[in-house]
């Protein structure tokens, strides 16, 4: 599967190193220890529900440090997203802390619906951004998963290639960048835990 830098010939926002390893397995450790509950999908217009047929992971609570961090970066990025997506970046959105154990997965589905429903907060997304704070490998090494695939559907352009889903390699410390309405998904983990945090540009 390919890396994250290969997305950048996409037009999407590619950056491979962004935290760097150590601070990524500090994050992973204060996540592992942390408080969880697990994470909503929309159920209405404007209500987030436990949907665990759609979308099965837990949301870890962070110190307000390191969430505060991990804004100060993205916005960092400001001036690179706006020119590649066209907008203006006015801030970010306080990031989500995931954690994703076997079996874990979240179905294909928008960060920002095209047909403009969902609650206020959603709507405001223009660019959504994930960081993976470790390896995805089929060699089973310490702190690495298999499995839990982000894969983003419609890059191709092609009748055919819309429907056709692109998985990204996760690395640790590395970080996606795309328009909040592109469909994706993460596939279900099938060995060991994967660390993501993810944020939307507004």
């Amino acid at each position: 599967m390919p890396p994250v830098s290969f997305f950048g010939s996409f037009g999407l926002l590619a950056v491979p190193s962004f935290l760097d390893r150590d601070l990524c397995a500090k994050i992973r450790q204060e996540m592992a220890t942390a408080g969880e509950v697990a994470a909503t999908v929309r159920a209405t217009d404007r209500s987030y529900a436990v949907d665990e047929g759609s979308r099965r992971t837990n949301k870890t609570e962070v110190s307000e440090e390191t969430s505060s961090l991990v804004c100060e970066r993205l916005m960092a990025l400001r001036r690179e997203v706006a020119e590649i997506f066209g907008i203006e970046v006015n801030g970010v959105q306080r990031p989500q802390f995931l954690r994703y154990r076997e079996g874990d997965f979240f179905a294909a589905h928008q960060d920002r619906a095209s047909d403009g429903r969902g609650a206020p907060f959603e709507q405001q997304r223009e660019v959504s951004a994930v960081v993976f704070l470790n390896d995805e490998t089929a060699e089973a090494r310490p702190d690495t998963y298999e499995g839990g695939a982000l894969t983003l559907f419609g890059l191709l352009d092609s009748e055919d290639g819309r429907n056709v889903g692109l998985p990204v390699t996760g690395e640790a410390g590395a970080l996606i960048g795309f328009p909040s309405e592109m469909l994706h998904e993460v596939t279900p983990i099938t060995r060991g835990e994967r660390f993501t945090v993810v944020s939307w540009f507004h």
